[in-house]
């Protein structure tokens, strides 16, 4: 069992008495806050620091541990999404969530408001999800820059995908600032 996997089901355990087995993937993209919405952005969020394996400093000023974003239903929605990147179906499905957004009036494709690419194919199925809808823009802030680089350099990141390296995780020091990247600030 993954680390990844294994944090998700203690914390459901722990502070919901929730067996992460019993949960139903939720492959739903999320409107977003207004702002998004009104600029036609939807995403898809995993739980925060949990789903965010290369999270460092920005731990402890982490806006979607505080407020909705942190109650009960926030974070069992997340664990749901979680679940979905893991079946079988996650690309077709999010590739048919992506279709009815932009239907909807969406244009782009936040991926994680909260979360990260918490490993090499999950990243992989978003980069399937991106190639097969290329009208739509992706875009997401990583901290998961090994990974990010990796990709750039084996040509793997598609057209309508735009990774933003973002400071403030524990891999800080690989950060390529020929590539897109981002500060966060904890005011």
């Amino acid at each position: 069992m993954d680390t990844v996997y294994k944090n998700t089901a203690t914390l459901l355990q722990d502070k919901y008495s929730i067996d992460i087995a019993t949960l139903e993937p939720d492959y739903r993209l999320s409107d977003g806050n207004t702002k998004l919405k009104k600029d036609g952005i939807v995403s898809f969020n995993l739980i925060p620091i949990i789903h965010c394996p290369s999270a460092g400093a920005c731990k402890a000023y982490c806006y979607v541990t505080v407020g909705q974003q942190a109650f009960r239903n926030g974070v069992l929605r997340r664990a749901r999404a979680y679940i979905a990147t893991m079946q079988w179906d996650f690309v077709p499905r999010m590739i048919g969530e992506v279709q009815q957004a932009v239907k909807r009036g969406a244009r782009a494709v936040r991926i994680h408001d909260s979360g990260d690419f918490y490993s090499e194919d999950y990243l992989l199925s978003w980069f399937r999800i991106a190639e097969a809808v290329p009208s739509v823009r992706f875009y997401a802030y990583t901290k998961m820059v090994v990974l990010v680089k990796k990709a750039h350099k084996n040509g793997l990141v598609p057209e309508n995908v735009r990774l933003i390296q973002s400071l403030g995780g524990v891999a800080d020091r690989f950060i390529d600032t020929n590539l897109p990247h981002s500060r966060i600030f904890h005011t």
